[in-house]
């Protein structure tokens, strides 16, 4: 068995919404323990900002971080 890594997910503004491999994990500023190692992929979106989307590798026993700055729409 592999031992399983967390994720720490940030964004400016916070309160944005965090979906995780296609399933809505929460808000940010988000820490989720637990996670499978591997490659993830991760949206965050918030009412009024382009949404972004990356990915990231969580290696076992360790955290992985995704920072983002949301840029707002255009009118």
């Amino acid at each position: 068995p592999t031992t399983p890594g967390s994720l720490v997910v940030e964004s400016r503004p916070a309160g944005a919404r965090v979906v995780l491999d296609g399933r809505e994990i929460g808000r940010t500023p988000l820490t989720l323990p637990g996670v499978a190692p591997g490659p993830h992929a991760i949206r965050i979106e918030l009412q009024g900002y382009l949404p972004i989307t990356t990915t990231t590798r969580v290696e076992p026993g360790a955290r992985a971080r995704v920072a983002v700055s949301l840029t707002t729409e255009r009118p």
